[in-house]
C-alpha cells in the first residue's frame, strides 16, 4: 500500500506542462488503463432518455412532446393517394417507380428548406421517412400533409388524414 502511494506521488511529479505524462514515463498501470479505455471505446452503456428540461405547459403540450423527441431518430410513414390510369381512366395505386419519383421530389423540396430527411419506398404508395432529430418530425408532417400526393401520415402510431389535418396559417403548428 505504501509503494502504491509512493508510485502515485511520483506519477504526479512526472506530468508535463499540459497535464499529460511523457510517453517514456508511463507505468504499466497507465498502459493498462489506456488499453481498457480503448477496448471499451464505442461501447457506451445504454441509458434511458432523459425527460425534456422544460416545464410541462398544459396549454401547449406539443412543445413538451417536441422537446422530448429532440436529438432522437424518428420514423414516419406517408401514404400516397391513388392516381388515374392514363390508359383505362380508372384509379390505381402508383407503381414503385412512380412512388420513388414522388419521394425524390419531396426529399429535394425538404432539403431546400434545410430539413434533412431520408425516404425509403416500402410499398407502392407507401414511403417510410426518417429524420435524425425527432423534433423535426412536426415539420416533416406539416410539409407532407400539404402535398397533393399525400393522403395519410402516420407517426408514433398516430394516423393523420387530410380531412383531419388543419394548419394555422403561415406556421408549422397544427390547430
Amino acid at each position: 500500500e505504501g509503494e502504491e502511494k509512493k508510485e502515485g506521488e511520483e506519477a504526479a511529479k512526472i506530468e508535463t506542462k499540459n497535464g499529460k505524462k511523457a510517453w517514456s514515463k508511463m507505468t504499466k498501470k497507465d498502459w493498462d488503463r489506456i488499453e481498457a479505455e480503448a477496448e471499451n471505446e464505442g461501447q457506451e452503456t445504454w441509458k434511458p432518455p432523459e425527460p425534456p428540461q422544460m416545464e410541462f405547459d398544459p396549454t401547449n403540450p406539443a412543445a413538451y412532446i417536441k422537446a422530448s423527441k429532440k436529438g432522437k431518430p424518428a420514423m414516419m410513414f406517408a401514404t400516397l393517394n391513388e392516381i388515374k390510369d392514363k390508359d383505362t381512366g380508372e384509379m390505381r395505386n402508383r407503381t414503385k417507380e412512380e412512388t420513388e419519383e414522388v419521394s425524390f421530389r419531396h426529399k429535394n423540396l425538404m432539403q431546400s428548406g434545410h430539413l434533412d430527411t431520408t425516404p425509403y419506398v416500402i410499398e407502392n404508395n407507401q414511403i417510410l421517412w426518417t429524420v435524425h432529430d425527432g423534433s423535426r418530425g412536426y415539420e416533416v408532417k406539416s410539409f407532407l400533409m400539404r402535398q397533393p400526393e399525400v393522403k395519410e401520415f402516420t407517426w408514433d402510431s398516430q394516423k393523420t388524414t387530410k380531412d383531419k389535418f388543419v394548419m394555422k396559417e403561415d406556421t408549422d403548428e397544427e390547430l
